[in-house]
């Protein structure tokens, strides 16, 4: 949820004044708490998924390729899609995107009436942009796709790696046709939620 977005270096922690001695605070996450409670949000979530991308390197390296293992840890991952998507979809999430950008639009045009209009303070007005517009995107997509669906998928995806694990080692890749036809069949019902 681009989070390597959001630990952009920024210049260092002091205030500026414009000509009418206004002060500028000297990050954005300083002139908006609605970006500094968005930023925590989100690191959460990427905590969660990262969580989730242990649980599926274990499966695929440590554990036992049974369907009895395969189905428990699609059960643990499907938890976990479940909690990190209803996170994701949080309205709280939306409005402190939506509160952000005006905030931004606000800092921009103080900085821009300051003395202290420097590359830096460009590129920390881009990078939060930036960010904002990705997420604002990654929000509308999820919004679409109920937290079932998301768990759905982390099952399936455990199962239907068992499955293909198994069908290569036995040299049977007609026994993967259905897992694939459910993933593939299940990748169309989210895209067809998503447009």
């Amino acid at each position: 949820c681009g989070l390597s977005a959001m630990t952009t270096a920024t210049p260092a922690a002091t205030t500026t004044t414009t000509a009418a001695a206004t002060p500028v605070a000297a990050t954005f996450e300083d002139h908006s708490p609605s970006y500094k409670v968005l930023l925590e949000k989100l690191r959460t979530i990427t905590h969660l998924e990262r969580a989730s991308a242990v649980l599926n390197y274990d499966r695929q390296i440590f554990m036992p390729q049974t369907d009895a293992s395969a189905a428990q840890r699609g059960k643990q991952l499907a938890v976990l899609a479940t909690i990190s998507h209803e996170k994701s979809i949080d309205p709280e999430i939306g409005q402190l995107l939506e509160k952000s950008a005006l905030d931004l639009e606000e800092w921009s045009s103080l900085l821009k009436g300051s003395n202290d209009y420097s590359i830096e303070r460009q590129a920390a007005i881009h990078s939060a942009s930036r960010l904002l517009e990705l997420e604002t995107k990654s929000y509308k997509k999820a919004t679409c796709i109920p937290s079932s669906l998301a768990a759905r998928k982390a099952e399936l995806e455990s199962s239907a790696y068992a499955a293909w694990v198994k069908a290569r080692e036995n040299d049977d890749f007609s026994s993967f046709a259905p897992s694939l036809k459910q993933c593939f069949d299940l990748a169309k019902e989210i895209t067809t939620l998503q447009r």
